[in-house]
């Protein structure tokens, strides 16, 4: 089965020329260098975000820039279900994704280990169809690598135990040789989003979501799992992959990995807009 692309000349650009050059030119910006790629059999675990390249490609940039310099082929990258369709936790067992710059093929290996792993998840291609989170991470990765696998996680449910009992799932299917990419902007911010806890001017508005944003950067980078669940549930917080963040964070503790945050940034920066405002965060766990 082919997944075709649903995000390309939306998030990112339907060319894949276009695509190449405007990833390269965030790369540069993040770096201060050209591409430059490490291939490895590592662990890597880590913070994306998944908006329009426009808005949030500098932030994942800086991501994927530090991806590089110690970059495994397999990969599994987990995303919210924005849509609403398919089972609670899907992944897709087999066939391949489609995007302007080739196909990526499914881990059969990995995506058959964690279906026999957890009971909570399933394969089901219906809540992937139409799914940009996942989607968006893949034209970075294959800018960087043409030899990967990976397998895509939709998330339905993000509760903390259902966090804990995917990240074990994942623990238990794979080596020393995975990726393991957390697909989540931060703060969503304006009446579009029905979520305005602060009034102020424009000033006070972009330094309430930059602290509240950046203790969320916090948390990830700490692997405070239990903090993260408390932050959102105490401020209502609009971050809409919560869950992935705590299944790659759980990674991270049980691989021993250690979190820095690279980079921050939101929507304002492009759109110059405070009624309508998302933050983007990118963290490296290695």
């Amino acid at each position: 089965m082919i997944r075709e692309s649903v995000a390309a000349g939306g998030f990112y650009p339907a060319a894949a020329s276009d695509i190449a050059n405007l990833i390269e030119k965030y790369q540069y910006e993040a770096s201060g260098a050209p591409k430059s790629v490490k291939k490895s059999k590592g662990v890597v675990c880590g913070l994306s975000p998944h908006a329009g390249y426009i808005y949030s490609g500098r932030t994942a940039a800086h991501f994927y820039s530090s991806l590089a310099k110690d970059m495994p082929d397999r990969f599994i990258v987990i995303g919210p279900n924005h849509t609403g369709r398919g089972r609670p936790i899907s992944l897709m067992a087999e066939g391949k994704w489609r995007t302007p710059l080739g196909e990526v093929p499914i881990d059969t290996d990995i995506a058959t280990s964690l279906l026999e792993q957890s009971d909570l998840i399933s394969d089901d291609y219906r809540a992937h169809q139409m799914e940009h989170s996942i989607e968006v991470q893949l034209p970075f990765l294959q800018y960087l690598r043409n030899d990967i696998t990976f397998v895509p996680i939709c998330l339905g449910l993000q509760d903390l135990d259902s966090a804990i009992e995917v990240s074990q799932a994942i623990r238990n299917s794979v080596d020393d040789n995975i990726g393991v990419i957390a697909s989540s902007d931060l703060v969503h911010f304006g009446l579009q989003y029905g979520y305005r806890p602060f009034i102020g001017n424009e000033k006070q508005t972009l330094e309430w979501i930059e602290r509240n944003d950046r203790q969320v950067l916090t948390l990830v980078e700490e692997r405070d799992v239990d903090g993260l669940y408390d932050f959102i549930a105490n401020l209502n917080y609009t971050m809409c992959g919560y869950g992935a963040a705590a299944i790659s964070m759980l990674v991270a503790t049980q691989f021993g990995l250690k979190g820095s945050i690279l980079n921050y940034s939101t929507s304002y920066s492009t759109s110059r807009d405070t009624n309508i405002i998302v933050g983007y965060g990118s963290v490296i766990f290695r």
